[in-house]
Formats: C-alpha cells, structure tokens, sequence
C-alpha cells in the first residue's frame, strides 16, 4: 500500500511554484487560492501567511510550586505501567523496554491537546481530553489494539500528510504498528502495507525529512535481544571461515565477540544495528545499509538534530554500555557518516536520554545526553563496583565514554565544547528522558529529568559473575530485590550556563520509578505542561502554575514540506534575547512532544523578529509579531534559496606551514607507583620558545619534547615557513629526558639567545642525571651545543618552569627554575631555585644557586607549575609571582636582591588552587598590570569552596611505612572520601579487611574509614578556588580575584598570553585547555576548545565561540606562544599540544592593524626583559597602557618580545631595565618600531 499525499477539502493549502528572477531571490512558494478552515475565525496578523489565535490569561494559583500534580481522579487518566512477575517477557524488566512511552497530539481534530500511552506488555490507551484536563478512555473505539505486543516508543507524526496526527509503535521482537489516523480519533493499522511492519528489538522511532523531498522518514532505534533463560551451559562458539572464532548463526541474534582487553576476547550480549527507512511517496524503503546506518549497538534515544546547521538532519544515537554512542551527519546524498570522533571529545558511558536546545540564547542548538551518575556520596560509592575490570573498555573508547551526563554547547561549524559539570547538570541518579524546555518562561531553556528503575541493578554488593547467567536472566537474579525509586530532576537556567536544582520547588520532585515523558501546552495558556509515565504507579500529569513571563506557542502548516514542519528551524528575537527551536516532537525517552514550539519570553513586550527556516530550505521572515498569542504559520510564499550559514569569517585561520609537528609522548604508567593519583603527572609538557636565534631578524622557535624524542630548533624563513634546524644540533644527546619549561635567553652575554630547558619526568627518580637540566649555547647564526659541565649547579630533580630576569640588576639574566612533583611522592616537591648568572663574557659561563640568604623565601612554595618575573609593587625591582598545585599564587618581593614572600599581603594567601599558568597584563588600562591565572576550571568531579574546600592527604595509613594518597571532600559538613573501595582498597589493602561491603564503605566518614591520628600526621592540601580567574591590581601590589567567562572553566587553563588582536586598544586574552590523563574512572578534563576573550579595558572580558575566534584546540594544550608568523604585523598564536600535532594560527589581516613595538636591550639581556612600556593617547584624555617584557611566562613557555599596540595610542615612555628611562613619540605613519636601550 501506498499513502496518497492528500490535501483534505478541510484543510486545503493549494501550492503552486512560481520561479522568481535570478539575484538571490530564489523560488517562492504562491499564496493558495484559498486559506483552509483551519484558518477560519483565527485572527489575521500584517501577514497574509500567518495566522493568531489568543491564550489564555494565565493567572496563577495559591500553590507556591510551579507545578501541580493532578490525581488520576481529576484527569480521568488512570492508566499505569506494572511489574508483572508472570509476565512470560518480564526479562525485559532488566531493560530499556521497562516502561512503555507516550505521544501528545491532537488525534480527534478538536484543537485540543490529547495523550496516547503506550503499556509494555499491557494494552495501550488513548486519552481525549475534552475540557482543560479532563480526558476520556477512547481506547476501545479507536481501533488501536497492539495488546498482544511489548511496546516501547511512540511517535505522533503526520505520515500522509493530510492534517491528522498517525501513531507509529515501536514493539520488541514483534511487528511495529502503524495507526492511520482517519482525521476524528479512529485508526487502521498499516505498518505492514507502508513497509514498515519491522521485527526486531525496536524500542524507538522517530520521524524527519532527511533528504527534504517534503515528507516523513523513519529512524527505528533498536537495543537488543534478551535470550530467555539466560546464556547457553556451552558457548556458542564456532570457527570462521578466517580462522578466528564466531558465534554460531542460532545465537548471533543475541551475542557477539568483543574485544575486553588489549589480546583478550569474550563472547557478550550484543546490541542491534538500527534501521533507517526513506518514505518514497507512502511506502518505506529499508535504505540502512546503502546510508552506512550498520553500527551495532544498545540504543536509548534517537535524536534528530542539525548539529553544524547547514540545513540538513543528521541524528544523534545514545547507546547503553560500552557501545560508543554516534553522531551520523547527513552527506546530502542519501549517505550517513558517523563522526563523533571528529566532533566531540568524549560521550556518556551508559548513554540514556537526549534532547537538543540552546541553553545560552546564541541561536545555536546545544545538546544534553544522560548518562546514571549519582547525586549523593553514599549512591555513587554503592554504584562504583569493581573498576579494575572496565578499565581497559573505558580507556580504549573512542572517544572516549565518561560515567556522567555530557551537556555540549555549540560554539557554531560543527565544533562543542563539554560542560555539563561546569553547569551542574552531571550528576542525576539513574536517569531516562532529558527534556529541555522554558518552563518558567523567563526567556531560557531549563532542563527536566525523569529517574529511578525497576530494580536497583547498580547495588556493587550484588554480584554475578557470567557462568551465574548460564540458565538464568540477568532479572531473574535481581526479580526479589528492591526497586529502585528515584527523585525526578528539573533544573532551572540560570544564565551563564548555570543551572540550579529547583525540583521541589517547582513541584517535580517526585520520587519513584519514572521513565517516559513529554511536554505540551494541554491549556493553550502559554506555558508547558508535563506528563511523566511511572512504574508501578499511576502517570503524573503537571499542570504549570506559571503566572509570569511572556510566551509565544508557534504552529507551522507546511505544504512543499511536511506538514507539520517537522525538522523546521524557528527563531524568535524579542526583547534582548535570541530564541531558537526546532521543531522534533521526539526527544528524551520513548515519547513525543506537541507538534508545535513554545518559547518563552520573559519580559519582552513584542518579537521584534520570527524566522522560519523550513525543512525543504524555504525561508520566511516577519517582523512586530505580538506576544502570548498561538502564532500559526504558513509555509505559502516561503523564499527558497541555496542555504548558508549566517556566521561571520574566524579572526583567525590555521597556519598550513606548521603542521606535522607531532609531540609523542611514550605513554608511562605513573598509577604503578602511586595508584591513588589524582591525575598523570608524566603528561605535563610541552612548552614552546620563540626568540630570534639566527639574527636574521625574525622570530624562530624550540619546542620540547617527551621522553624518546627530541626537541628541535625551527628557523623562520621570514615568510611564514619554518625549517628544522637538526645538522649538529645537541638535542638528541638528550632523547632520554622529557622537556618541560623552555627558555631563550642570553646566559653568556654574546649578545645572541642560548637555551635553557628544564627536564621535570615523573618516570624517573630522585637523583636521575635524566631530569637534570640543559643550558644549550648558541653561536649566533642559530647553532647550538651543549653548555660546558659545571655551567649550570647539579641537581636532579622534577624541574617545572623557567623564566628570566635580572634579578640581582648586574645587567645579566638570572633564572628562576620551579620544583614541580617529587617522582613517587606526589604531592610533595623539592624546593624551586633561583640561579645567579655569574658568567664572565667570554670566559665562562657558570650559574650558582641563590644563596640561603637571597632565596630562604621559595623553600616552602610547594608544587610549582609556572612563574612569571614581573613588577608587582611600582618599586622599580623586578618581583616574581608563581602558581603552585594545592596551593596559592605566591607572591614575592625583591628586596634589592632578595626575595621576600608577600602572598599574605597581596590578599592571595588563602585562596588556594591547582593554579597552572601566570601572564601579565594591564588589562583595566590604569598603568599597573593585572595578571590572567590558569586554573583546573569547574567542569571536572571536583567542587571546591571557602566553605566545601577540597582536601588531600599524603601519609602512611597501614603502619608499613608505605605512603598512600587519600582525597577528600565535605557533604553536609561531614568529610568524605573521594575515592571509592574498589581502588581504595587496592592501594591499602587493610581497607578490603576492614570494609567487607560496598555499603559499609559507602556509609563511612574519613575518619570511619582511616585512623584519624594517622591523617592527622599526614601532609595535608587545601583547595578552595578552581575558577581560572583575573586577579585585578590595585598599584601596590594586592589584588582582587575576578573568575574568567564561564566558558573559559569548563576545563583546565594552561597556555595564557595578552594581546590586543581586535585592536580596540584594549588587551585580550588567549587560554589553551584539556587535560586528558585522569584516573581511568575520572572523566578527563577535556571539555575546551581554547578560549579567545575579548577585553574592555575595565577588567571584564567576553568569550567568543570556537567559530568566531578560529582558534581550535580540543586536544590536551600546553605551552602558547605569541609571534609574528608571516611578518604582517598581526599577532599569531602557536599552542604546543601534548601527545598531539602543533597548532599554529595567524591572525586574519582585517580591522585596525597593530603597531608592532620591539625592545633591544644590552648584551646580557638583548631582549629587554624586564623592561616596562606605558603608552599613552593624546586623543584620548587620560588613556593609557602599560606593558611589560617578559623572558618567560604563561605555561612552560616564552612569546616573542614584540609589543602590538592600538595606532591610537600615540607615545611611550620606556622604564629599561638598567633604571634608565626614554620618551618616544609613535607619530610617524609606521607600523614598527624599534628602540634601544642606553647605556
């Protein structure tokens, strides 16, 4: 049978095609002949194709909840999914087809809002509602039946396109159905006919236009078979025609061959592929294999979504377990291409739920996917179970699957960001449907989330192992255990990508079994209302109580596309927030939303714009639309035009001419020696340096190398193309020592800059002559060789940072050189340096440490990770500021030669952090510098206040005289372990004899769990402040902390630099993220892309997406440095990656060009470091900026010593670093400067 594509005389939209002139105009769709009645009695607006109806007023009630939850009684829907233990299929109950889904739609034509269930194994029901909340059971006369069938999921779509909702059902190991709507609630089961009568393990379908010939496709979402009475006594095992091992033919259905370690191989249950139906003209055509949808998998949710927005519909597919989930992108052709791997960074293990939406009114979709991460202590360690088995699953994932909800903000071109801890939406129990929506309608997205399940089958003290499974389902081992109610979720956005947990106040804070739910405007009074199916217990229905905020309710009546625009793009600007919806009834779990888009608007009075971007590419454009009105709108005299993007070019573009600059890191396992690490310490490099070391005038660059591997020179051909620079070069000689802090300086007073290069290697020892550090000489022209023995003081510890400055003022470079981790013993480190160049030109060079006297002030500073030489204080000599682990920015002063601590005084002293990265900057424009910090961010397990600091504890907790780490965080005022038994456990092994269950572990205390004398004679950490941040200078040397942009915490913050790259005369700033090695059931820190924020000279910055900036790094970033690459006075960025190719970025050659200021200093200190600039514009009354030179700064790195300053700023005074001070004038109509410091 094939559906006849119909017009109804009820509802007749006459189309015809009228091809307009050339110039961009396009195709535009004719007004009909005549409007269809369901236009009739609506009110017209200015436009001849849109159409208003009114809502009603909405005045609230005495409840203080946003929701109330009506009884069955007051609903008339009784209607409840049931565990029935005599159930023949209830090994399902361990599954997603526990509970069946629901549709929302008007299926009698009445205008109202009417709910279809589906019940499992039970009958499903179909509710009319007939007044504001009142239904009928209209069940026995609609013809639907299907009670001999396992349903699942259900869409309500408009198949035929003829004005009436159809019902497609999902049924497992039986035929999907197919109701026919005849237009007044009576259905006739076509599934077969329409070609899509499919068997298989079909949990979810859901409908779009993926190739925009203007009607409906079909994606069946499948999970798997569940074998009845468990696995078979003998393994199913048969030899393949290769000479491997297969699963014979009868039992391929339910098992496969899957790899559990690197050599090791098991037979496992197995998902199924899903399947992909194209609607040629009312029958379905299986075109799963020729579209490349083949991948096997246990599917959850289907969700269709324009993830890059070029105006096709690719799908997201959340799968369960350790099936990776995918993201097929539409080719346009028929053809589908997974590739998530390209797009985001990792996904959900246990992938549940999903829904599309911007949560940050930038008109770009956002995505959430639901994983079962726990929200309180005791729940997460009862679900850990053993780790150790699932270690290799987890960390051979590609990408990589994390044990958490992922929440990904579009930053626009197909590129996400990760955020979901950053906004506190990781964490929410055993979850199923994700449903984002403006509840409260104040203009943004919240999220709701259904929980609980039918057994608590994550309970670690229940075990069995796959010899228990043979004659047994899995539910038959948990069938007389307890179930597993949970409290429904609903988050409120806050802005800022900051959600809060308003369950109990709104009202949604039931607890129990709830899977499915959908949402829809049951009142037509402009808010949205909830329907949430349970187990075990009667649906809930919420009506919203919301008597505040404007909305909008927004219908679309498509003819050239589907009828119900279905895969349309809605956007809505009112007031000053951007609205954006598309239009896919299915999302979450299981259920089907009202066919139509709901935006709130807060306190926006009109829209001041609504444009449609129809499934087919049409595009319709209005304009002064009232507000709380049911907006109808007809596709008739949509413009089709060839689709693009509405984005504006990147500010910056990749540099071609470096790429293939791999670092390779030879993996090391540092969790041997200490098994309760925090995170890798062997992964921390590498930096990069940029100095003119050939003396031809352009800036060249060493970047470091891990262990096996060595570092190398590029020489600049002054074109933007580099060379390496290997003949007789050193660097090899040390392929064995693994490169951290990297520095270009003149340490021998020749005039030329030398190299020093810190090795810092948590694979090797105290003592190791590997992690000794290098100083390499130049002889000029770019040559370097290894520095005389006794050139530099011998010792051999993990060596972090390196920077310079003459901190003695004898006009040569001394060095400071950062402690970083003591290999073994982390979190301990050796005491950090100060080296005093004692160097006789050319006679020697000879570095010594500082004495007791000059340096006594660095022998407590702890984990050292960067360090920056700067003037704090305006006394003239040059400070130092460095950022440590478990600890503060220190602060300390130069006394004339000798350091003095002032962290207490500076105001930093107890605000404690993993700081990672320092750079200086004047970024409020008052003539002192501001510093950026980087720090570990807000989007990892770890929450920490002044209040809730976290804590960790480095001791012997046996009495063997074997140290361990324990990590600890508060909850409800009681200290907590941050680790779970399974790996607690391994690395104290008295905790297996003293802990025998989960729960007992689960339901302690630190101090219940270790001897609290023993963690009182610990070294105890502190953090209390995550947040990279500004810290805002006040002149004397104490500041003011000032977190960065909420994107810019959504992972750890390592390369930092300033620089003006608009031009506006104010300083932005560039951070490079992610850090990858965490424990193995952590998930890695890797939510970033790198961050460009744009500066308004007032301390405040403004974060540009991924697509805006072009500066595109979602791999682990390290060093960054700041260069001229192709010598067109533009600032660039190269980024140093760490197991990964080089990244280079030049800077579009567009907007206000950048006066480029160069310092020459004397022999000793050629590149003026230390030297401080203060510019100033006559133009502008009392503008000014200063800036400082720097020999190292921001993470393990050093930038060229250019300046780029905004033309508008027209002199300079110069504060050399001899004492001496000159005045220029920047009149001249040039871009480059040069000035040499007196003698």
């Amino acid at each position: 049978m094939k559906f006849t594509f119909k017009t109804k005389t009820t509802i007749a939209i006459a189309i015809a095609i009228a091809i307009c002139g050339c110039g961009g105009s396009g195709e535009r769709v004719k007004a009909p002949e005549h409007q269809g009645q369901e236009f009739i009695g609506l009110e017209k607006s200015q436009y001849d194709n849109v159409f208003l109806a009114p809502l009603k007023e909405r005045v609230g009630t005495d409840s203080k909840q946003l929701f109330t939850r009506l009884s069955p009684k007051t609903t008339g829907v009784n209607f409840q999914n049931t565990i029935d233990i005599k159930e023949p299929l209830k090994r399902l109950y361990h599954s997603g087809f526990v509970c069946g889904g629901v549709a929302l739609g008007d299926f009698n034509g009445d205008t109202r809002l009417d709910i279809f269930l589906v019940s499992g194994p039970g009958k499903n029901k179909l509710y009319l509602q007939r007044e504001d909340f009142r239904f009928d059971d209209m069940s026995s006369s609609s013809g639907i039946k299907d009670g001999d069938a396992w349903g699942a999921g259900v869409a309500a779509v408009d198949i035929e396109n003829d004005g009436d909702l159809d019902l497609y059902i999902c049924n497992y190991d039986s035929a999907n159905s197919l109701y026919i709507n005849d237009g007044k609630g009576h259905f006739t089961e076509s599934a077969s006919s329409a070609g899509i009568g499919v068997v298989d393990a079909s949990l979810v379908p859901t409908f779009c236009d993926f190739d925009k010939d203007g009607d409906l496709d079909l994606y069946v979402l499948t999970n798997r078979y569940y074998r009845e009475g468990g696995r078979p006594a003998t393994p199913p095992f048969q030899k393949a025609a290769n000479g491997g091992v297969t699963v014979s033919p009868d039992f391929q259905k339910f098992y496969g061959i899957k790899q559990k370690g690197p050599k090791s191989y098991d037979m496992d249950e197995i998902g199924r592929p899903d399947l992909l139906f194209r609607n040629d003209g009312g029958f379905f055509v299986d075109i799963s294999k020729s579209a490349g949808i083949q991948k096997e998998g246990h599917g959850l949710s289907a969700t269709w979504w324009d993830y890059d927005g070029d105006g096709l519909m690719d799908i997201y597919v959340a799968n369960d377990f350790a099936d990776p989930d995918n993201l097929f992108r539409n080719n346009g052709d028929g053809t589908f291409t997974d590739i998530i791997t390209k797009v985001l960074n990792y996904t959900p293990w246990l992938s549940m739920g999903a829904d599309a939406g911007d949560i940050n009114n930038d008109g770009l979709l956002d995505f959430v996917a639901l994983d079962m991460a726990a929200t309180t202590h005791y729940k997460s360690k009862m679900s850990m179970g053993e780790m150790g088995a699932m270690r290799w699953v987890i960390e051979a994932a590609r990408p990589r699957q994390v044990m958490r909800n992922c929440l990904y903000l579009n930053q626009g071109n197909g590129l996400f960001s990760e955020n979901a801890s950053l906004s506190g939406l990781a964490n929410s129990d055993w979850s199923w449907a994700a449903k984002l929506a403006d509840y409260d309608n104040d203009g943004r997205v919240d999220l709701f989330v259904s929980n609980g399940m039918a057994r608590d089958f994550n309970n670690s003290d229940i075990t069995f192992t796959p010899q228990d499974q043979i004659g047994k389902s899995e539910w038959e081992h948990y069938e007389n255990a307890q179930t597993k109610p949970e409290q429904n979720l609903a988050f409120q956005n806050l802005g800022d990508l900051q959600f809060a947990n308003v369950s109990e106040a709104w009202g949604l804070d039931h607890v129990g079994m709830s899977y499915a739910s959908a949402h829809g405007d049951f009142d037509k009074d402009g808010d949205l209302d909830l329907l949430v199916v349970n187990l075990n217990e009667p649906v809930s229905i919420y009506r919203n109580e919301s008597d505040s905020g404007h909305s909008a309710l927004v219908t679309l009546r498509g003819s050239q596309s589907n009828r119900n625009g279905i895969g349309a793009f809605v956007e809505i600007v009112a007031g000053h927030l951007k609205h954006v919806r598309q239009l896919i009834p299915l999302s979450g779990y299981l259920s089907s939303n009202e066919n139509s888009l709901h935006f709130g608007l807060g306190e926006a009075e009109g829209i001041q714009s609504l444009r449609v971007r129809w499934p087919n590419g049409g595009v319709q454009e209005f304009s002064d639309l009232p507000v709380n009105k049911h907006i109808i709108i007809s596709e008739t005299d949509a413009i089709l035009r060839p689709y693009s993007r509405l984005e504006k070019a990147p500010m910056f573009v990749k540099h071609s001419e470096l790429r293939g600059i791999i670092h390779k890191e030879k993996i090391y396992e540092d969790f041997i020696h200490q098994p309760l690490l925090p995170h890798k310490m062997s992964q921390l490099g590498p930096g990069i340096a940029f100095a003119d070391v050939d003396g031809n005038g352009t800036e060249d660059f060493f970047i470091g190398c891990a262990r096996g591997q060595s570092g190398a020179i590029f020489l600049s051909d002054g074109d933007g193309g580099f060379k390496v620079e290997g003949n007789g070069q050193p660097f090899a000689e040390h392929v064995d020592s693994e490169d951290m802090g990297v520095l270009f300086f003149d340490a021998d007073s020749d005039g030329d800059p030398d190299l020093y290069v810190s090795s810092g290697s948590y694979e090797y020892k105290k003592g190791d002559p590997l992690v000794r550090d290098r100083l390499y000489v130049n002889d000029g022209s770019g040559k370097f060789v290894s520095a005389p023995e006794g050139s530099l003081p011998k010792f051999s510890d993990n060596s972090s940072v390196v920077c310079g400055a003459d901190f003695d003022r004898d006009g040569d470079l001394d060095l400071f050189v950062g402690s970083r981790v003591l290999s073994g013993e982390y979190p301990l480190a050796a005491t950090s340096r100060i080296l005093i160049n004692e160097s006789v030109p050319g006679q020697s060079i000879r570095f010594v440490a500082g004495s007791n006297d000059q340096v006594s002030a660095l022998a407590n500073a702890g984990m050292v990770t960067s360090a920056l030489w700067t003037e704090v204080n305006g006394d003239g000599w040059i400070d130092l500021m460095i950022t440590t682990e478990w600890g503060p920015v220190r602060v300390f002063l130069n006394d004339s030669g000798k350091l003095v601590e002032a962290t207490k005084e500076s105001g930093l002293v107890d605000m404690l952090g993993w700081w990672n990265s320092i750079t200086g900057g004047d970024i409020d424009n008052d003539g002192d510098i501001d510093y950026a910090i980087g720090n570990s961010g807000q989007n990892t397990k770890y929450h920490a206040s002044v209040k809730k600091p976290i804590r960790i504890y480095y001791g012997d907790y046996e009495g063997s005289g074997t140290k361990s780490i324990v990590e600890a965080k508060y909850e409800n005022g009681v200290l907590l372990p941050i680790r779970g038994k399974s790996c607690s456990t391994s690395a104290i092994p008295s905790l297996g004899e003293k802990f025998k269950t989960f729960h007992q572990f689960a339901s302690s205390s630190l101090s219940d769990i270790y001897t609290p004398s023993r963690l009182k004679e610990s070294s105890v950490f502190e953090a209390n402040e995550l947040s990279s941040g500004i810290l805002i200078n006040n002149g004397k040397g104490s500041f003011t902390f000032k977190a960065l942009p909420s994107t810019a915490q959504n992972a750890p913050v390592f390369g930092l630099d300033f620089c003006d790259v608009n031009g506006d005369g104010n300083l932005d700033l560039y951070a490079v993220q992610n850090f990858s090695v965490t424990q193995f059931e952590t998930p890695p820190y890797r939510g970033g892309l790198s961050q460009l924020m744009l500066g308004d000279g007032k301390g405040s910055f403004k974060a540009l997406t991924a697509s805006e900036s072009g500066l595109i790094v979602s791999t682990d970033g390290r060093g960054l440095a700041k260069t001229d690459l192709n010598g067109d006075g533009f600032p660039d960025f190269v980024v140093a990656v760490n197991d990964g190719e080089l990244q280079a970025f030049t800077r579009v050659a567009d907007g206000p060009r950048s006066r480029k200021v160069i310092l020459k200093g004397s022999k000793g200190n050629p590149m003026a470091a230390g030297s401080k600039v203060l510019f100033k514009s006559k133009d502008v009354k009392g503008r000014m900026r200063v800036e400082e030179i720097y020999q190292g700064g921001g993470y393990l790195s050093q930038s060229g010593n250019a300046i780029y300053i905004d033309p508008s700023f027209d002199s300079l005074i110069i504060f050399w670093p001899n004492g001496k001070k000159t005045e220029h004038s920047l009149y001249v109509e040039k871009y480059e400067f040069t000035f040499t410091q007196p003698d």
